[in-house]
């Protein structure tokens, strides 16, 4: 494998022309949907088992129900709140400014899935919990490839205590890619509290984590209708840092939503909209996306079906909706539920449903690498999908035509009988159109074109071995390895 040596990291978004763009929604039926959930919100109410949370709501004039915890939002209540929504936001990197997103609805950025719980072993080819070092190492192969716009942590570092997991998964983030991390750990109000310290350290003072947050949070309420006290807590705690917050809604229809994608869409829309409200009644101004995935029930086993037809139209779906509210959308392809890279049905749902993801446009796709249902890391994926995401980016932002007056100019002057293949122009040309990537990799020894699978293993190997990411500063390694000292002191007891 050969190849150039990036040591630095950039960033390469897709760009769709909005007037291109999938739209299966018209904008009488996004009203509608959009009404409903003003009924959902305003009749039945959405659960908030955080005080905090409750007394946000009721200051600002909400009905609220402290002995059940339950919160009806009325219509005006919730427009005033969705009002002080920044409608253009900057996720910010560790690195470079031109390493930083710009969520303004120009660019598609795709990055990688998370949080695995286990690892597809790549020396043993067997199923591991993961490890801190997984974290790190696939943040290295992130940092490296253009195609990566941020890091959502591919795998949990499980040899680390649940209580500090989470500063484990940043640290480790950090060390391994310049670019932005999304964390998804943070699930009570003292994990994110040092998340929010630990960023700090990594931006330089409090102005610079405002100005480009080098983390966002996401946090998910539980379907149906029903936020968690600590994921509130750690969402306030971001907020109020100026960080921001998605409340990554995941309604499984069938179960835990209705047996309907209008339904789905309805509730699942309500969760994620009163959990912006809180934030937003609290810290008016707090940059926020809206991340609204889903399953469908296994009829067989009742447990979640991420590999189904009707995800892509729903996902499509769910762009518009967070655009009707002029919000960042976060939307996601992939994530079988096999647990095989090298299988056709793998192959067909990454493929189909970039192209299908892309072209709907939304903001960020966190996506690549992830098996079992985005529970399961395998390392060399990262390289297949990157393929993928490339090849939609090609068809997506189309191909530039060569002069036609230099291609008949070489049609006449080889002639009819001849051959191209000695031509300076071919020479030239051919290196513009030659981009192998691991579809075609070529094996002198066997005189073929390797596995793809085989091929995205060997460059695995290659960007490990060469590409070396810009590690933080000695004083800001020095003070992420305190802030998880403290931590481990105050959660552990040690």
């Amino acid at each position: 494998m050969t190849d150039d040596i990036h040591n630095r990291p950039a960033v390469r978004p897709i760009r769709v022309d909005p007037s291109s763009r999938i739209q299966l929604l018209s904008p009488a039926v996004l009203a509608e949907i959009h009404h409903a959930t003003t009924v959902v919100l305003e009749k039945s109410g959405v659960i908030f088992p955080c005080k905090a949370a409750l007394e946000i709501f009721a200051a600002a004039g909400a009905s609220v129900d402290f002995a059940s915890s339950r919160v009806k939002i009325s219509p005006d209540l919730l427009a005033s709140a969705l009002a002080t929504v920044p409608r253009d936001i900057t996720l910010g990197a560790r690195g470079a400014a031109d390493l930083d997103l710009k969520l303004d609805g120009r660019f598609t950025y795709v990055g990688t899935g998370g949080t695995g719980v286990s690892t597809l072993d790549r020396d043993s080819g067997r199923i591991r919990p993961s490890t801190k070092r997984d974290t790190q190492l696939m943040a290295l192969v992130a940092d490296y490839l253009p195609s990566v716009a941020f890091y959502w942590p591919m795998a949990a570092p499980r040899d680390y205590p649940s209580e500090i997991l989470p500063l484990h998964e940043l640290d480790a983030s950090f060390k391994g890619t310049e670019k932005h991390v999304v964390t998804a750990s943070c699930v009570s109000r003292a994990t994110a509290a040092y998340a929010v310290e630990m960023a700090a350290a990594v931006a330089g003072s409090t102005a610079r984590l405002r100005l480009r947050p080098p983390i966002s949070l996401i946090v998910s309420p539980i379907s149906p209708l029903r936020h968690d006290e600590g994921t509130l807590e750690a969402a306030l705690v971001f907020a109020e840092s100026g960080l921001p917050v998605g409340f990554a809604t995941m309604p499984i229809l069938g179960s835990t939503a209705p047996a309907s994608v209008t339904g789905t869409l309805i509730q699942g829309n309500a969760e994620l909209l009163s959990g912006i409200a809180m934030v937003q009644l609290a810290f008016p101004g707090t940059p926020v996306t809206y991340p609204l995935f889903t399953g469908v029930m296994d009829p067989h086993t009742g447990s979640c079906l991420v590999s189904n037809r009707l995800k892509t139209f729903f996902y499509a779906a769910a762009v518009q909706l967070g655009h009707f509210y002029h919000l960042p959308v976060q939307s996601s392809f992939g994530g079988t539920n096999l647990e095989r890279t090298d299988c056709w049905q793998t192959g067909k749902e990454d493929a189909l449903d970039a192209f299908f993801m892309c072209a709907a446009g939304p903001e960020m796709i966190p996506c690549l690498g992830m098996l079992g249902a985005y529970t399961l890391l395998a390392p060399e994926k990262i390289l297949l999908d990157d393929e993928i995401v490339e090849t939609v980016r090609y068809m997506l932002e189309g191909m530039q035509m060569d002069s036609v007056a230099a291609a008949l100019e070489e049609i006449l002057a080889v002639g009819a009988g001849g051959h191209y293949l000695s031509r300076s122009y071919t020479l030239e040309k051919m290196r513009d159109f030659w981009d192998p990537g691991v579809s075609f990799q070529w094996s002198g020894d066997k005189g073929r074109f390797q596995n793809a699978v085989a091929a995205a293993g060997e460059k695995f190997r290659w960007i490990v071995e060469h590409h070396h990411t810009r590690p933080p500063a000695s004083d800001v390694t020095a003070a992420l390895r305190g802030i998880i000292r403290s931590a481990q002191k105050e959660l552990l007891n040690s």
